[in-house]
């Protein structure tokens, strides 16, 4: 078993226990992670911040549903990805943001250089094109692009079949 894995059973495990600290550990392990599959869900810095609180208070309220012993990346990244798909249907009218929308949150550095900007740009156009896809395409697009997960291991995050996700 590799260290990160081991870390986050470990963090687990103590989330299941009661363990004290174990919900800072674990946002201290995975914030980055769940912020930037919030962001690339949402394409909005300020709705990624709170989908990332719903997910970890979700997570603090359906631990004991979690089974010791499995693999618990895997079950939190599934209970990531459910709340995602939740909190967009519960508090967004329309359910994709236009290309404008997410291009209007950009807030370029002050240097302002060439480079910053094009980056920028491109951002802005790889966001918009997510935003129009379908909620669990955008998903199976976010985690083997930005997070280099296999196909298989995608399939079971999202509960669906490795055809699907092809």
């Amino acid at each position: 078993m590799d260290e990160q894995k081991r870390i986050a059973n470990a963090i687990g495990e103590g989330l299941y226990h009661g363990k004290p600290g174990a919900l800072d550990e674990a946002v201290d392990f995975y914030q980055k992670r769940i912020y930037n599959l919030s962001y690339r869900f949402t394409g909005d810095r300020e709705e990624a911040f709170d989908l990332s609180q719903e997910i970890f208070l979700r997570l603090h309220s359906r631990i004991k549903l979690f089974c010791c012993g499995t693999d618990f990346n895997a079950w939190f990244m599934r209970l990531a990805v459910n709340t995602a798909i939740n909190y967009r249907a519960k508090t967004l009218k329309n359910p994709s943001r236009t290309a404008q929308e997410l291009c209007d949150d950009i807030n370029p550095c002050p240097e302002n250089t060439r480079d910053h900007l094009e980056q920028e740009s491109l951002n802005c156009s790889v966001n918009a094109l997510l935003a129009q896809l379908p909620k669990k395409e955008r998903m199976a697009v976010i985690f083997q692009t930005w997070e280099k997960r296999k196909v298989k291991e995608i399939a079971d995050l999202m509960n669906t079949s490795v055809k699907s996700v092809e």
